[in-house]
């Protein structure tokens, strides 16, 4: 007998060290064996011992064939071997089991994703929280961050600077953007331009014309510093008449209704109904026209992107529109669950207000009929 052969019924136990390299070349095998293992019900020492002791009766009972599967018995495997599996099965109950350890493991190889969005959050932006919330993003490889924007000139000033690793803002300032060096592109887009034009009902307004000379709250970084010139153009408005008063965009609606400004510009779906909800409250009513209606038919918004990533990482770009699309649709089809995702991540919310914004987005802004029939995210 030689020097690895024993007797003796006795477990010999024994411990080693997994390096990294073979800890994650192991891992698929480990949780292979893990899954049946449980699928027993038994613990990864009793499913040994029970194996072990299973293929001793068997060859006991002296059956004609010869079986030719190594049999895991205590008279077969050395003690070198069955120590091995034993603590290798160690290994598995105390880490591998543990969901904290799986967890951990998985989110290791996802790609760190931060996601920078046009503005402040709003009902507008629940796909996105949908699509992290429900996994949408993970089960593709991804581990997002979704951060709030200022505007879609600085969305795109941080995608560019690698900020940020991709985004959604207004396509009109993304071609600006483009047109000054920034090297970004659109990859799907998500709607027509949804800006609307609001002042007053009780101001001396009927029409695009009558704006001429009156004042407009804006600020320089929003999407509407750059879509406004080229609504005046389309409807013969002097633009030049247009007195800027330059006003942070969470002050807008409040600098119309206080009277410190005759109009303002709002996306809907986002401030349109923030404004709308403050005048209801206030008995002010307002009155409004779309750009998309006043003639500037135009894409909206879409998910932005660095041009050189599309052929340097061409998977995360790929696992990005795909989540956020996904996240779209399931927040088309389960509007309260997706106020009940958003509202868990920004309880501060108004909840009413939310719930218009979700509505107003996913029936009237972000699916046109062109996505409908070609697809969400279809440009031509």
């Amino acid at each position: 007998m030689g020097p690895w052969r024993s007797k003796s019924r006795r477990v010999v136990r024994a411990t080693f060290t997994i390096s990294e390299p073979k800890w994650t070349y192991l891992w698929p095998s480990l949780t292979a064996l893990r899954s049946a293992i449980h699928a027993t019900g038994s613990s990864p020492r009793r499913w040994a011992l029970s194996s072990m002791n299973a293929a001793k009766a068997q060859r006991s009972a002296k059956d004609s064939r010869k079986e030719t599967t190594m049999k895991l018995t205590e008279d077969c495997l050395t003690p070198l071997k069955a120590a091995s599996l034993l603590a290798v099965l160690s290994i598995m109950a105390n880490l591998s089991f543990s969901p904290a350890v799986v967890i951990a493991a998985e989110k290791a190889r996802e790609t760190p994703v931060v996601i920078r969005l046009d503005f402040i959050i709003g009902g507008n932006h629940a796909p996105w929280f949908v699509a992290w919330e429900k996994g949408f993003y993970a089960k593709r490889g991804l581990n997002v961050t979704i951060q709030p924007g200022t505007g879609s000139a600085d969305t795109i000033r941080a995608i560019a600077a690698g900020a940020a690793d991709v985004g959604f803002a207004n396509v009109s300032t993304a071609i600006v953007g483009r047109s000054r060096g920034a090297p970004t592109v659109s990859v799907a887009q998500l709607g027509f331009i949804a800006v609307t034009v609001l002042w007053r009902e009780e101001a001396d307004i009927k029409g695009l014309k009558d704006l001429e000379g009156k004042s407009w709250a804006i600020s320089p970084g929003q999407a509407q510093w750059f879509l406004m010139p080229a609504l005046a153009r389309i409807n013969n408005l002097d633009f030049a008449t247009i007195k800027i008063q330059e006003t942070a965009p969470p002050l807008q609606p409040a600098a119309l209704l206080a009277k410190k400004a005759d109009f303002i510009t709002m996306f809907r779906a986002s401030n349109d109904e923030v404004a709308e909800m403050a005048a209801t409250k206030q008995g002010i009513r307002l009155k409004r026209i779309h750009m998309r209606e006043a003639g500037l038919d135009i894409y909206g918004s879409a998910l932005i992107v660095k041009e050189e990533d599309i052929k340097r990482r061409p998977e995360m770009i790929r696992a990005y529109v795909e989540g956020t699309m996904e996240g779209l649709r399931y927040t088309r089809d389960h509007q309260e669950e997706a106020l009940g995702i958003l509202l868990k991540h920004k309880p501060e919310l108004d909840k009413e207000l939310t719930r218009i914004q979700i509505k107003n987005g996913v029936e009237e802004v972000f699916i046109p009929p062109e996505s409908l029939a070609s697809g969400y995210g279809y440009m031509k």
